[in-house]
């Protein structure tokens, strides 16, 4: 057995040997695997983080979109008060173009006689210039007082 010894103290020694490299091995995919894992951990937060933010962005969007529909509700309500005001300026207005229609007619109608009191005016203008020339004269023939 003597032979056997050295045989057993090689594989003894290659037994250790091997073990030692897997423990060595076995370290190295542990920090490998650490490594993994805490790259993957961070990776987590900064994804819950990037989560939380757009939590916040999407509360605030809901928060303008209703502030925007209560906008857009006043805006339809305002339409519709500045239709119907429209509408009453569109009847006052066809209202006030009759009326004018009717006044311009009138006016065309009257415009002729317009013209002949226009016309006897002057004429009663002229006579009484005649006249008070007339009555000056009879004035000048009366005795003095």
């Amino acid at each position: 057995m003597p032979a056997a010894d050295p045989i057993l103290t090689a594989l003894t020694r290659m037994e250790e040997r091997l073990s030692a490299r897997i423990d060595d091995r076995i370290r190295e995919l542990k920090r490998d695997l650490d490594g993994s894992f805490d790259a993957v951990h961070h990776r987590l937060d900064r994804l819950e983080q990037e989560y939380e933010m757009l939590k916040a962005g999407m509360a605030r969007l809901e928060a303008d979109v209703g502030t925007l529909k209560a906008d857009v509700g006043t805006l339809k309500a305002d339409v519709g008060t500045l239709k119907a005001a429209v509408a009453r300026l569109e009847m006052e207005m066809a209202d006030v173009k009759s009326t004018l229609e009717r006044l311009e007619a009138q006016m065309k109608r009257d415009r002729p006689e317009r013209q002949d009191l226009r016309e006897q005016a002057v004429e009663f203008r002229r006579r009484l210039a005649d006249l008070e020339g007339r009555v000056k004269v009879i004035e000048g023939r009366l005795p003095p007082e």
